[in-house]
Formats: C-alpha cells, sequence, structure tokens
C-alpha cells in the first residue's frame, strides 16, 4: 500500500502549533533547519550489515496526518524515521482513536508485525510530524531478519521499548490528566524528530490524546498563564522546558530514560 493513497488533511494556519525549546535539561532538540538524520536501530547496525541493507533502503518523505497504514492493512513496508514522527493509534468503541505509541528516530514502524503469522497492521498508523524516513521493503527485510542472527539481536532492544511504551501509554490514558499527557505528548514528538520546531494543529493533538479540542485550547490557556508557554495565532513556543516537564506525567521519564 502507499501511503499517499490514504491521506487526510486537517490544516488550518490559524489552529497550528509551533513548538520551540528554549531550556532543557534533557536531550536538546537539534535546530529545525538542521534536524539529525539519522536512526537510532539502522545506525546501531553491525557494519557488514549496513552495509547489505543500503541498496533496499530508500528515502522518503512523510507528510503530517498521512496514514501509514489502517488496521489490517497488508504490511508492504517497514519505515524507520529520520525526521518524522509516527503515532500508532487503537480505535475505541465510540469512534475515537487514542494515540499507544509514538515513533520517531528511535525506531522502526511496521517491525512488530513482521513478527506475526498475518504480517499484517494490527493498529493504525499515522504521521504526526512531517519528515523523512527510510523505506524497507518487508519482504526483504524479513528473509534478512530470518537469515540472520546479529540482526534479530540489535532490534531486541527497540522491541523491548515499544513493548514497554505499549505498556506504559495504556497505564498514561487510564489514569493520569489531559494536561499531563499534553505536555508529555509534545515533548516526546520533540525528542524523537529533533526539531525545534514543530507545527501542530488543536484538532490533532485532541484526537491524539482522544479528547475533546476546547479541553486542549483550555489548557494551553492554563500553561500561558503558568509562564511555562507562550502562544499567540498560528504558533505556540516551550518558555521554560524544564517545567513543562515538571507539569508532565511521570510517563515522560519512565519513557525518555532521563
Amino acid at each position: 500500500m502507499d501511503f499517499r493513497e490514504n491521506i487526510t488533511h486537517s490544516y488550518n494556519a490559524d489552529d497550528s502549533f509551533t513548538v520551540s525549546s528554549i531550556t532543557s535539561r534533557g536531550r536538546q532538540p537539534q535546530t529545525a533547519e538542521a534536524p539529525a538524520q539519522t536512526n537510532a536501530i539502522l545506525d546501531a547496525l553491525p557494519a557488514d550489515l549496513a552495509r547489505m541493507l543500503a541498496p533496499a533502503l530508500k528515502t522518503v518523505v512523510l507528510r503530517r496526518e498521512d496514514f501509514i497504514y489502517q488496521e489490517d492493512d497488508r504490511l508492504d513496508y517497514i519505515y524507520f524515521p529520520l525526521t518524522a514522527v509516527v503515532s500508532e493509534f487503537k480505535m475505541l468503541e465510540d469512534g475515537r482513536m487514542v494515540e499507544i505509541a509514538v515513533t520517531g528516530s528511535e525506531g522502526a514502524v511496521g517491525l512488530s508485525s513482521i513478527f506475526s503469522d498475518t504480517h499484517t497492521a494490527q493498529n493504525c498508523t499515522q504521521v504526526s510530524q512531517s519528515g523523512t524516513a527510510k523505506r524497507l521493503d518487508a519482504v526483504t527485510f524479513e528473509k534478512m531478519i530470518n537469515s540472520n542472527e546479529k540482526l534479530r539481536e540489535s532490534l531486541n532492544k527497540f522491541l523491548i521499548q515499544y513493548i514497554k511504551q505499549i505498556s506504559q501509554k495504556s497505564i498514561c490514558n487510564m489514569y493520569h490528566s489531559v494536561k499531563e499527557r499534553f505536555c508529555t505528548w509534545i515533548l516526546m514528538v520533540q525528542d524523537r524528530c529533533g526539531k525545534s520546531m514543530l507545527n501542530l494543529t488543536h484538532e490533532q493533538i485532541a484526537r491524539t490524546l482522544g479528547v475533546y479540542r476546547p479541553s486542549i485550547t483550555c489548557i494551553a490557556q492554563e500553561l500561558r498563564e503558568a509562564r511555562l508557554i507562550n502562544y499567540s495565532r498560528g504558533g505556540i513556543s516551550i518558555r521554560d522546558r524544564a517545567a513543562v516537564e515538571r507539569a508532565a506525567c511521570s510517563c515522560y521519564m519512565e519513557l525518555s530514560g532521563n
């Protein structure tokens, strides 16, 4: 499936967030003009495996709010984000989607499905932040995994973190406040794409957190009044990243390793 065949757009210039970090006691995001063009999984491969995979890897651009996979779609490609960030969603009974995992330059999208018997996407995946990724044919990658023990071993760390994130997200979505989750999500997206500037919409954030849009507007206003962020028409900036980290739920530190 070509992801460009499943595109939805809800972009509104008056409703977009631009997030920039001024101070940080965690990872320091790269500048918007020159984000890091790397992927942790690919970078960690032994040199011989990296050379083996290189001809099969293709750099692609992922646009914000593109759907890479819908649930039960055939898994044709594995994506290794460089500057893009991709969210994985589960559909609720009332029709809302709630994010269960977010992946950026630290991981891969679609990797877990390689190890299933059906080779289909288990959840819906959508681009949260535009950027680049390396794309690899799933059949090619599966053959390499089956024939190379070093490659299987190199994927274990990401798979463990992926499972940990899903488990943590289920707790977060159930027990933590929308304000805490709002702060955590912005920090996690910024960490994973390596950009200091993010373009987001109220509607997108609300949909990701599984809440209604007015809640996000109220939270943004509360954070501005507390001098944690600044925002104006079409933009938001993190005024004090350390304070935003304190306002986030404990899941941020748990998942970021800070």
